[in-house]
């Protein structure tokens, strides 16, 4: 038996699920190697790390039509009644684990302390008897710790989930509307109009059309 209490370094912090969908930069254009025989300076490659940059159109005024929309993920969703309402909730349910976590540990490290100020009393076998039991019960207490993080992990992707299928018929309606074939995540464009952009009236439409969507995916009923 150590004096440091066995939860101390598994629950000390609670690590909560991120919001964003991960994103992935798109690569530079392969540039094809010149012609033998030619007499051209060789093209300067674009780099990979260029950010995506949105202009301002001459004329801003109207719908525009464009074949390709953009639209940003992340802005979308933590800007939507949906993301707001599902943000309040993670954090209300993560700040719930973090308190438990932390009563939890401060409770076993202070049985630990008092077996441990037992055992010059105790007969070694039933010491040894004390101290599995209680080494069973902090693992089973660990273990169901652990589990009510990954749950509130997997309630946050699932729901976050949720809500692009949900927003994935009003997209559609929206890109019709504008006359497009595509919408792209607004990371895989260099340069861009930015009326292209959709996120804010594709936001606007979401909130009026699904909401907050409040219980499409229930919460987990792992003990807090």
């Amino acid at each position: 038996m150590r004096g440091a209490g066995p939860l101390a370094a598994l629950l000390a912090a609670l690590i909560l699920p991120g919001a964003a969908l991960a994103q992935t930069e798109a690569p530079a254009p392969e540039i094809g190697e010149l012609a033998a025989d030619a007499d051209l300076p060789a093209p300067e490659i674009a780099a990979p790390d260029l950010p995506a940059r949105v202009i301002a159109p001459p004329d801003p005024s109207g719908v525009p039509v464009s074949a390709i929309l953009t639209i940003d993920q992340n802005r979308l969703y933590a800007a939507s009644a949906w993301g707001r309402r599902a943000q309040a909730q993670l954090e209300a349910e993560g700040g719930q684990i973090a308190a438990e976590n932390e009563r939890l540990t401060q409770l076993l490290s202070s049985e630990e302390a008092a077996l441990t100020d037992r055992r010059a009393a105790l007969p070694p076998d039933e010491f040894r008897r004390l101290a599995e039991a209680f080494d069973l019960r902090a693992t089973r207490i660990r273990r169901e710790r652990a589990q009510a993080v990954q749950e509130l992990n997997d309630w946050a992707d699932a729901d976050r989930a949720a809500f692009f299928r949900a927003a994935l018929p009003h997209m559609g309606d929206l890109m019709a509307e504008r006359g497009a074939v595509a919408v792209l995540d607004y990371r895989t464009v260099f340069v861009s109009l930015e009326t292209i952009d959709i996120t804010e009236a594709l936001t606007d439409r979401l909130d009026r059309e699904i909401g907050d969507g409040a219980g499409a995916v229930p919460l987990p009923e792992a003990p807090r």
